[in-house]
């Protein structure tokens, strides 16, 4: 797996139609051709955010790794992690384009917007922001008797899932995100939440960085507790072995979680949460 591969798992790194048979003429709804019937997505996980809000069969072209759900592997890929095939995209005839705010370059989306295309920004932020994205998409696409249910399901889990685990304990993390060169997370609101929902305290927290590069030496001084990596290859954990004198190493507590699941701004980040919390509790010594 790449480098670039991993990154854009991290992040980490929102959107049915109404009829109404007799509209007033104070408050007329938009006929469906109004809404956008060809969308294009240029991120994993904006093309989730898309079949969550009920708009999936409209889509015409993703992201490379939008592989969630199976539908979506059937797509056209319209662009990578680097870049956006401006001439593909543009063959296609999309009504609407969907991107990440963090993650696309501004110079491909601005060269999308020259051509007419509308474009339409997912701007990813902490765990309450994906009922908000799915709502304004369902409402963007007309298709809010699905993406609105779907959003209040989200956030009920969400409650649930911070009253399930409220009492965890509290234990020092450290976080790898990538193992050549090492790599954690530190203010990124998206798996700082996970983290504390869980009682998890980032050690790498007061970076200046939001995604530092480090050395074991910083991980030695902060004796973490538990350490936990965000892949699905256990040999990036197997470093670890060789520190006996991190607590975390010498409990056993080292663990890894999906990252197509924990790090992607989408709904199935609710079980990536009940995975890390069990993880906590698992590690309690």
């Amino acid at each position: 797996m790449s480098f670039t591969t991993h990154i854009i798992t991290l992040f980490i790194i929102a959107f049915s139609v109404q009829v109404q048979s007799s509209p007033t003429p104070a408050l007329p709804l938009p006929v469906q051709e109004k809404y956008p019937q060809r969308i294009i997505s240029l991120s994993p996980h904006t093309t989730e955010l898309v079949f969550a809000a009920g708009a999936g069969d409209r889509l015409i072209g993703v992201s490379a790794y939008s592989d969630y759900p199976e539908e979506a592997k059937t797509l056209p890929i319209v662009a990578s992690s680097q870049q956006v095939n401006i001439e593909t995209i543009l063959a296609l005839n999309p009504d609407l384009i969907i991107y990440w705010q963090q993650g696309n370059s501004a110079a491909d989306i601005n060269q999308l917007k020259k051509f007419g295309i509308p474009v339409y920004a997912s701007k990813t932020g902490g765990l309450d922001d994906v009922a908000t994205q799915i709502k304004k998409l369902g409402e963007i696409f007309g298709t809010q008797a699905v993406a609105n249910p779907v959003s209040d399901r989200y956030r009920k889990a969400l409650d649930q899932l911070r009253e399930n685990y409220k009492n965890n304990p509290k234990q020092d993390l450290f976080y790898q995100v990538w193992a050549t060169p090492l790599m954690t997370v530190a203010s990124d609101p998206w798996l700082q939440e996970q983290f504390a929902l869980c009682g998890f305290n980032n050690v790498f927290s007061d970076s200046p960085v939001p995604y530092p590069v480090i050395n074991v030496e910083q991980v030695l001084v902060k004796q973490p507790a538990v350490i936990i990596a965000g892949t699905v290859n256990d040999r990036e954990l197997q470093q670890w072995q060789t520190w006996q004198s991190i607590p975390a190493v010498q409990n056993g507590n080292i663990f890894s979680i999906n990252p197509d699941v924990s790090h992607r701004f989408s709904p199935r980040v609710l079980t990536g949460i009940k995975t890390l919390c069990d993880i906590a509790l698992k590690a309690e010594r």
